[in-house]
């Protein structure tokens, strides 16, 4: 009888235990607080995945109970990336990051191309899925991407991750939807997407919309609100408050509360 009481115990405390959203997850903007992924890995948390745009994760990422997906963020280390990605047991990586702008990874689409050819693709025999590389929502993102898709054709391309950043949620599912018009043969991740409004409750509220409209897309496989780190000076999108525990919204898009 104790057997089967104990056993009905731990039933119904996995069923009460929320499921974690396997589209949801945390892009780790801060290094120097690591430390700060604990809060996102409660009995609560509703986040599956995360990245830092590296190719590897801290001790403490990597022990955070998160999965952690690597990044080949430009063409520096580029030759080491599989060994790192299977050193890590890695079974998903993401792409060049923003090679779009200049600022960014700043990558010709037919040298990324050449690049993935020799260095990612390799990566597809041993079952990792592989992400394209991550465009902005600026008016050469797309352009870039349609590119890349044709100069890598045969490539392996499991997902295409792409970025936004603006106001107004209408601007944004516009956008979204206008990536899976054009792409329609691949799943889609929003690795990186924020409101740039200076009203926090239109930061808030915006976010509360895109997270529910992201879910309810289908083809839409996961995306990552910039980002889990800490406020800092004029900073209104940030999920962690100065002293790094949860904000309010840190609160909604973490534990769902």
């Amino acid at each position: 009888m104790r057997i089967t009481l104990l056993l009905l115990l731990f039933v119904y405390a996995c069923y009460a235990l929320p499921a974690k959203d396997s589209k949801r997850g945390l892009a780790n903007a801060d290094s120097a607080f690591s430390a700060d992924i604990k809060k996102a890995n409660t009995s609560t948390s509703l986040v599956s995945w995360q990245y830092n745009w590296g190719s590897s994760a801290s001790d403490t990422l990597a022990k955070s109970g998160i999965q952690f997906i690597p990044m080949q963020w430009g063409t520096s280390g580029i030759d080491n990336f599989s060994t790192k990605v299977k050193s890590q047991g890695a079974q998903i990586i993401l792409g060049f990051n923003e090679p779009d702008l200049a600022s960014q990874s700043n990558i010709d689409a037919a040298s990324a191309a050449a690049l993935w050819k020799k260095y990612i693709d390799p990566l597809a025999a041993s079952g990792v899925r592989l992400g394209a590389p991550a465009v902005t929502s600026g008016p050469g993102g797309q352009v870039w991407l349609a590119a890349f898709l044709a100069a890598c054709s045969g490539c392996t391309i499991d997902f295409i991750p792409f970025h936004w950043y603006g106001t107004g949620i209408d601007n944004f599912s516009n956008y979204v939807s206008s990536m899976h018009a054009r792409f329609p043969n691949y799943p889609l991740w929003v690795t990186e997407f924020a409101s740039t409004s200076s009203d926090t409750t239109e930061v808030a509220n915006f976010m509360n919309s895109a997270i529910q409209h992201l879910d309810s897309l289908d083809w839409i496989e996961r995306y990552s609100w910039f980002a889990y780190n800490r406020q800092q000076d004029g900073s209104f999108w940030n999920l962690l408050d100065e002293n790094g525990s949860l904000n309010n919204m840190g609160k909604t898009y973490v534990n769902g509360a």
